[in-house]
């Protein structure tokens, strides 16, 4: 039986770089290019997980101060520039692409929840569940951070791997 593994998965895995080293020029370069495209997935599904939380609390706040649906649809521009707890833009990688291929299947946990229909329910979803959401979509967002984190120490060592090959013309 052959065993599944997320891409994310594989090059997450320490024995990924293992072989680094015996790699020809050809398989670095592919793996980068795997690697930077499995962030550009990871850091989507971040985004997307910190702004439907951050519409979801502007929902809660709507409804505390007795606004209407209207207000809260006016403010989506705002609510959605916010920086928030987020590194500033210079802090940040700058990805070749700003959103993942439309092929990627979201079929990895929390993921169902910056794909399904919240944000098109929501004057009629309960105040609980909307907690709930929050809750578990700052779960999504947690587990994402580290995996990104993980990801970005893979990536760095590939951009050194590189780097190492230019400087003795290998490239």
């Amino acid at each position: 039986m052959v065993e599944h593994r997320r891409r994310l998965d594989k090059v997450l895995d320490p024995a990924f770089l293992d072989d680094i080293d015996g790699w020809s020029l050809d398989e670095l370069r592919d793996h980068h290019v795997e690697c930077l495209e499995i962030e550009t997935e990871v850091s989507y599904v971040r985004r997307v997980a910190q702004a439907r939380i951050d519409i979801l609390e502007a929902e809660l706040g709507r409804r505390a101060a007795g606004r209407s649906v209207g207000d809260l649809i006016a403010a989506l521009p705002e609510i959605l520039a916010d920086e928030g707890p987020r590194a500033p833009a210079g802090k940040t990688r700058l990805m070749r692409h700003l959103a993942p291929s439309m092929s990627i299947q979201w079929q990895r946990g929390l993921e169902h929840l910056i794909t399904d229909g919240t944000l098109a329910d929501l004057p009629s979803i309960g105040e609980d569940e909307l907690r709930s959401t929050i809750q578990q979509l700052g779960e999504l967002e947690q587990q994402v951070s580290q995996q990104r984190r993980a990801l970005h120490q893979v990536i760095d060592r590939m951009d050194g791997a590189l780097a190492a090959r230019h400087t003795v013309g290998q490239a």
